[in-house]
């Protein structure tokens, strides 16, 4: 179990680099959403080791996007439909990637990362309650950070807005436990990341994380986990 944790972890940091390398605002982008990942899972009561779940599952939940053409990737028109096909495909070109080296509940992440509540979502339809916990907390962590910054075809939402939208959309696309946390985190709180205090960073990937300080401990809420 020690020998397949340490090769995750080294195929993790491996993927933050080439990731970092090839985009920076993709790196970015799975940067943020696993810190609102992290907060969530805090507000929900998440131990220590379901942290680093959750951040090893916000950063690589696109990791997919690698095989999709920049021109397409920030394209500032309409999509075709071919070329909607093409990034409608990320989710299980990144699963192909890390399923047979990473966690089953990161792989599930980066698998259906957009699937939804009511079932309406891709790539497989599936009934969102049916999928585990950390995946349902990437997908509102995930919508969370694309609402609040800047896209090549829309500009970004202030928090507030964000977060009424998150809410919503509770019950049809996102969990409602999920969502609720979230609205708990904002609370008061404009900044498109979390508080400082919500943040956590797995210590295997600090070294990785484009030389900023961070810290190596979350303030958990007062229930169990």
């Amino acid at each position: 179990m020690r020998r397949e944790r340490a090769v995750a972890e080294a195929v993790t940091r491996k993927f933050a680099e080439i990731i970092r390398l090839r985009d920076e605002s993709l790196a970015d982008h799975l940067h943020r959403t696993a810190e609102v990942a992290c907060a969530i899972g805090a507000q929900l009561g998440a131990d220590m080791d379901t942290l680093d779940l959750l951040y090893t599952a916000g950063f690589l939940h696109d990791v997919g996007k690698l095989a999709i053409s920049e021109a397409i990737l920030w394209k500032p028109s309409g999509l075709t439909r071919a070329e909607w096909r093409v990034v409608r495909a990320h989710p299980e070109e990144g699963h192909r990637l890390v399923a047979d080296v990473l966690e089953r509940e990161v792989a599930s992440a980066v698998l259906n990362h957009h699937e939804r509540m009511d079932g309406e979502g891709y790539p497989r339809g599936l009934d969102g309650r049916t999928l585990p916990m950390v995946a349902r907390i990437v997908q509102v962590a995930d919508a969370f950070d694309a609402m609040t910054n800047h896209r090549p075809y829309r500009p970004a939402l202030v928090t507030p807005v964000a977060v009424e939208e998150v809410q919503r959309c509770s019950g049809s696309q996102f969990d409602p436990e999920v969502a609720a946390a979230l609205a708990e985190i904002f609370d008061g709180h404009p900044g498109r990341r979390p508080p400082e205090e919500r943040r956590h960073y797995p210590a295997f990937l600090q070294s990785t994380l484009n030389g900023e300080v961070v810290p190596s401990l979350v303030r958990l809420r007062d229930r169990s986990a």
